[in-house]
Parts: C-alpha cells; sequence; structure tokens
C-alpha cells in the first residue's frame, strides 16, 4: 500500500463513481423530499457536481442541527443531499482503501464489518488472556466528553497532509474539514460522519 494518496483525485473523480456514492447516500432515505428532488433530474445534478469538483468551485452548503437521544442526547448537524454525495465520494475511494488500514486492528467504531457486537467480542477475548496470564485485573471504562466539539480542525488536517499529496484531493479535504478556509483557532467538527463508513 502507498504510503501517501496522489494523482488519484481525478481518476477517481468519474460520473459512475458519484452515482454509486449517489445511491449509497440514498439508502433509507430514497422517499425524503431532497432526494426526490436531486433524482428529479438525476444525470445533470451529478455531472454539475463533478465539474463543481473539477474545476474547485464545489462548496459545502450550510449545516441543519437536529438531537437525537439514543443512546444519549446529543446534537447532529446534517449537510444538504448533494454534499452527503460528496462525502461518500470521499469516504469510498480515498478513506477506505488508504487510511482505514493504518487504524489499529482494535478500532470498531463506524468501520464496515466491526462496531459494536464485534468490540464486545474483542474486549472479552482480551478479559480471557488477560485473565489466563495474570489472574485478577482491573478494566477502565471511560469517555472523552464532547470529543466530536473538542477536536481541533486544524490538527487534523495536519494529520491528513501526511497522508494526502495530490493537491486538488487536499484542497477537497481543506473544504470538508474547515467548510471554508482554513482556520488555526477552530475548535470542534460536526457529528455528521458515523453512517458514512458503514
Amino acid at each position: 500500500m502507498p504510503k501517501t494518496i496522489k494523482n488519484l483525485f481525478y481518476k477517481n473523480l468519474t460520473f459512475d463513481k458519484l452515482l454509486s456514492a449517489h445511491k449509497r447516500a440514498r439508502r433509507h432515505k430514497a422517499y425524503k423530499n431532497e432526494v426526490i428532488k436531486f433524482e428529479f433530474n438525476l444525470e445533470n445534478n451529478l455531472i454539475n457536481l463533478m465539474n463543481n469538483l473539477k474545476n474547485k468551485t464545489y462548496r459545502m452548503g450550510n449545516y441543519f442541527t437536529f438531537k437525537v437521544f439514543e443512546p444519549k442526547e446529543r446534537d447532529i448537524q446534517a449537510l444538504p443531499y448533494r454534499d452527503r454525495i460528496v462525502h461518500q465520494w470521499y469516504i469510498e475511494e480515498f478513506i477506505k482503501p488508504f487510511i482505514i488500514p493504518k487504524f489499529i486492528n482494535t478500532s470498531f467504531a463506524c468501520l464496515e464489518n466491526k462496531g459494536t457486537h464485534k468490540a464486545v467480542l474483542e474486549v472479552q477475548h482480551q478479559m480471557q488472556i488477560m485473565k489466563r496470564n495474570h489472574g485478577d485485573f482491573w478494566i477502565l471504562k471511560c469517555d472523552i466528553k464532547k470529543f466530536f466539539y473538542n477536536i481541533q480542525p486544524f490538527i487534523l488536517f495536519n494529520i491528513m497532509k501526511k497522508y494526502i499529496t495530490d493537491k486538488d484531493l487536499l484542497f477537497l479535504t481543506q473544504i470538508l474539514i474547515f467548510n471554508g478556509p482554513i482556520d488555526n483557532t477552530k475548535i470542534g467538527i460536526p457529528i455528521f460522519c458515523q453512517h458514512l463508513l458503514k
């Protein structure tokens, strides 16, 4: 696997790949108004989106916020449908094949073929090993309070720059992280990514 992503932005920016991203983005949402409206002129909408990405005129729309209460109360931010297509394309073409393989093996959240149940099985497996090798042991259960709201986008962008040398892809990455120009004082990113990696 290459150490960095280079010369892949335009190669992966095709109508067929954006169409596949649209199909992933519309799952369980096919009857929502914004999806129906987008599909009414699907070919032109996808071509326009592809051209916006190619000529660097693509900009994200405004988030709208809603609350979820399971497993706890959280504010979730959602983008307009066309932006969710771009997210799906970005995740499928660049994050899944190049970034996720760099994760440690015990990363589970939001990852395809992983998730809570497999995380539980892994914890049980590790507990059996600890019991066999060391007898009694302690487990620390903890959570990072308001994790997404405390991520510094500037640090996240600098981490991504280590893995992306494709200038066009890096330009889009900046837009997705900052939703505008680079701002090293900004703190927090929206909670929107959880459905993208599944």
